[in-house]
């Protein structure tokens, strides 16, 4: 089914209350926050969910609008009712035909829009990311790049909003290179805690190349501590971005287990339990 016969829920109209960068000005990506504000109450979502940005057309192929999903960065509780903060990388991408570069729709839209600017939402979309009552719990997060969005509002949820969390915290983030990495100085602060998180910070080996992050490389070297935590029978793994991701994770943590097969059942049995979370696309 295409996004955009997708059940996307409500629709929503909202303002573009702020519009700001997130990477310096020499970063070879540009992401932005944005601020939106939703004109009518009843807008609730949880951590872990979406919302569909619908950009009236008409486009090719005869489409009303141009429709892409978007994690929600902040919090319910963040920025008060009706506000919502989204993560936008700003994206191009090479037709194969022509070899010619072309601005991706969505993204240079919102990167562009100015502030106070309306626009169409629809969502929220998506099953959240539940968070253990048990504050002693581990809890291990995946994501790179703007798929760290979500874990950004998981982290203020447990840290700032809920008091702390004692259960043992390993984080992994990261980008192509330093520069693009988003929320770094949220991840400082709570690295720099008593009882904070462990980060793990990725970047690409050779970033002038256009090679992606080295996640496999830093789930290779974290392996056994991975596994010695997937053990456990409380800790809870969310893991958020591209799906190539979740495929180096599978691959890493298949020899620990046993196997690709054993790997399989042992994540299966956590997402029935409600301890496994995956945000991919």
């Amino acid at each position: 089914m295409k996004l955009d016969e997708m059940d996307l829920g409500p629709h929503w109209r909202a303002r573009l209350v702020a519009n700001e960068p997130l990477t310096p000005a020499g970063a070879q990506d540009e992401v932005r926050e944005l601020q939106l504000e939703l004109d009518t109450p009843g807008f609730e979502f949880l951590i872990g969910q979406s919302v569909a940005v619908l950009i009236a057309g008409p486009l090719d192929f005869g489409q009303q609008h141009h429709v892409r999903l978007y994690s929600i960065a902040s919090t319910p509780m963040e920025l008060g009712p009706g506000r919502i903060s989204l993560c936008v990388l700003r994206c191009s991408y090479i037709d194969p035909y022509s070899g010619e570069r072309y601005p991706g729709t969505a993204s240079n839209y919102l990167c562009d829009l100015a502030e106070g600017s309306e626009l169409l939402l629809a969502g929220p979309v998506g099953l959240p990311f539940e968070v253990p009552a048990d504050d002693t719990s581990p809890l291990i997060m995946i994501g790179l790049g703007t798929g760290f969005a979500p874990l950004r509002a998981l982290l203020r949820h447990i840290y700032e909003e809920r008091g702390g969390w004692s259960g043992r915290v390993l984080l992994f983030h990261g980008a192509r290179t330093g520069l693009e990495i988003v929320y770094r100085d949220l991840v400082a602060g709570l690295a720099s805690e008593p009882e904070g998180i462990e980060a793990v910070e990725v970047v690409s080996p050779r970033p002038a190349w256009g090679e992606p992050a080295d996640i496999a490389s830093a789930l290779e070297r974290h392996r056994s501590e991975l596994w010695g935590l997937l053990e456990g029978l409380t800790t809870h793994v969310y893991v958020a971005g591209r799906a190539a991701v979740a495929a180096e994770l599978d691959h890493v943590l298949s020899a620990p287990a046993g196997g690709a097969d054993a790997w399989s059942a042992h994540k299966e049995k956590m997402a029935a339990d409600g301890r496994w979370m995956e945000l991919l696309y």
